[in-house]
């Protein structure tokens, strides 16, 4: 037969639940050695039914391979192979439920490949199941039908056994792969057991710092033993922190190598707790940083030798330009009264002589001005406030009534937001961009700037200042922010080609970004993404005079 009777008795319901009880407990207390435990479990199930022959195996496509074997007779051995479908657990694979054949020869299995082979007689077996997938079989065979048939009880046991054995296959499995990752890992992983104090270092993470693992166990004391001094009490505090109050583990720290140095480790961690919020286990990964720490701290060192060469530059060409001025207003003043006074008594080539003397100087003069407004913008400590930035625009658009009226031009202002900044840097701000608008007016039509603002997300307004000027190529609209770089002729347009770059720096300088879009012959607009709440980023500089 194929089944069990319904009618027919167990070996007994006493054995049956001990040995059940049994089972359970031989699989708790199997620790990590899960073959060990799939033996122990084998062999507690062939001793149940005392059947000779009890194996382990996995199926693999139509392969059958005998993984762990209780074979009486030494004839069948872990490692054998066999046709799946010359054993009797071909038939196991496709069914839900246990298999158990009492006498072969009276059943339909008796011209079956496996009983013409061996002639087992008995036979009990069941799909072991790991991670969702069928594995292999438990199955235990005689030669010969003994004496009652196994009951419902006994099936019980049989049943449990195989999902205990599957069981263990499924955690050998998660462990092979776990071993796997952490010896194929660029870091190292570490695992921690709270309640016994029991610490694992992956091989990984002993090679960071320099251990070797046959001959080291790492103990929590241990750990602590090996930060730096100076981060000691930093790293307990957030471990003690993310197991309490569960705050993310994520830290930076040194750990002592085996050599004597000192590593740098980032270390990122996540511990688990029992119901009552008591930490159980702690586990993550560490990596080496250490190159990492040395690049970043030659690049800091670049970095500030870079700042104070440019703050000296600064300085330099702040002094210079300061000192410059003193000298051009007396070419300048010595100029005007030459021309006053002597005009009469030069030709005309040293009238224009003369001239182009007092234009170069008030040019050089105009030049030093911006130059010194832009080495301010870097060197004066910010005084962030609160800027009613419509009010500004009007203020500074009075600046240009004359030769807006001379042009029939306006200035529209639609700019209500409540901006904070520096009000001094502010208004060089505005009057450049207002100034430049004006200045590269069309010719043949009256000059419209508007000037809007908008919120850009929650952190940041976007200010926005259009003109119907004469525009540029887009592809100059990096170039237009350079110092000295100019579009067009002096005699074209007057200046200095420093607007705009001061613009620039201005805006940078309060963590904002501004760009520009140009259509040639239609106009220009200008695009300013200014932070809710500004930051000086060039503050190093500052706080360094």
């Amino acid at each position: 037969m194929t089944a069990m009777e319904e009618a027919a008795p167990s070996l007994g319901l006493a054995r049956a639940q001990s040995t059940l009880m049994s089972l359970v407990q031989t699989s708790a207390e199997a620790g990590h050695d899960h073959d060990a435990a799939i033996a122990r479990l084998l062999r507690s199930v062939r001793d149940y039914f005392d059947l000779p022959l009890a194996i382990v195996s996995s199926v693999e496509r139509n392969n059958y391979t005998v993984e762990q074997v209780i074979d009486a007779s030494g004839t069948v051995r872990a490692g054998d192979r066999f046709d799946l479908a010359e054993t009797y657990c071909e038939r196991v694979i496709a069914l839900e439920r246990p298999l158990y054949v009492h006498k072969a020869s009276d059943s339909l299995y008796r011209d079956h490949p496996c009983y013409r082979a061996m002639q087992l007689e008995t036979y009990i077996g069941a799909r072991l199941f790991a991670q969702g997938r069928v594995y292999g079989t438990l199955n235990l065979t005689a030669p010969d039908p003994g004496g009652q048939p196994f009951g419902a009880d006994d099936m019980a046991v049989f049943e449990t056994a195989a999902a205990l054995i599957g069981q263990h296959i499924a955690l050998r499995m998660a462990n092979e792969r776990f071993h796997l990752a952490v010896e194929g890992s660029s870091v190292g992983l570490w695992d921690w057991d709270v309640r016994t104090d029991e610490l694992f270092w992956s091989p990984r993470f002993m090679e960071i710092v320099g251990l070797d693992p046959a001959d080291f166990k790492p103990t929590f004391d241990e750990f602590g033993d090996r930060l730096h001094p100076v981060d000691r009490d930093r790293v307990m505090l957030a471990v003690n922190a993310h197991m309490a109050e569960r705050k993310p583990f994520d830290i930076e720290y040194r750990l002592r190598h085996e050599s004597g140095f000192y590593v740098w480790i980032h270390a990122r961690g996540q511990a688990v707790w029992a119901p009552d919020g008591t930490a159980l286990r702690m586990a993550g990964s560490v990596d080496d940083i250490t190159a990492r720490k040395a690049a970043d701290r030659k690049l800091h060192e670049q970095a500030e030798a870079l700042r104070q060469s440019n703050a000296e530059l600064e300085r330099f060409a702040y002094v210079a330009s300061h000192d410059l001025q003193e000298p051009l207003r007396k070419i300048s003043a010595f100029g005007d009264l030459l021309k006053r006074d002597y005009a009469d008594r030069l030709d005309q080539r040293g009238v224009n002589l003369l001239g182009i003397m007092v234009d170069g100087a008030g040019r050089m003069q105009r030049l030093i001005r911006d130059l010194l407004d832009y080495s301010r913008s870097t060197h004066v400590s910010l005084e962030i406030q609160d800027v009613d930035l419509g009010a500004l625009v009007k203020e500074v658009a009075g600046d240009f009534d004359l030769v807006l009226e001379q042009c029939a031009g306006r200035i529209e202002c639609d700019a209500a937001a409540p901006v904070r900044g520096d009000p001094v840097l502010m208004r060089q701000l505005v009057h450049n961009l207002l100034g430049n608008a004006v200045k590269y007016r069309c010719a043949d039509r009256s000059p419209v700037i508007r000037v809007t603002t908008a919120a850009s997300g929650d952190l940041a307004w976007h200010i926005r200042v259009d003109d119907n000027g004469i525009g540029f190529a887009p592809e100059h609209a990096r170039r237009i922010f350079e110092v000295f770089k100019r579009l067009h002729g002096r005699g074209d347009y007057p200046g200095t080609g420093i607007g705009l770059a001061l613009c620039q720096r201005i805006v940078e300088r309060h963590g904002g970004e501004i760009w520009a879009e140009g259509r040639p012959g239609e106009g220009a607009s200008f695009h300013i993404e200014w932070p809710r709440d500004p930051k000086d980023r060039y503050s190093h500089i500052t706080d360094s005079d």
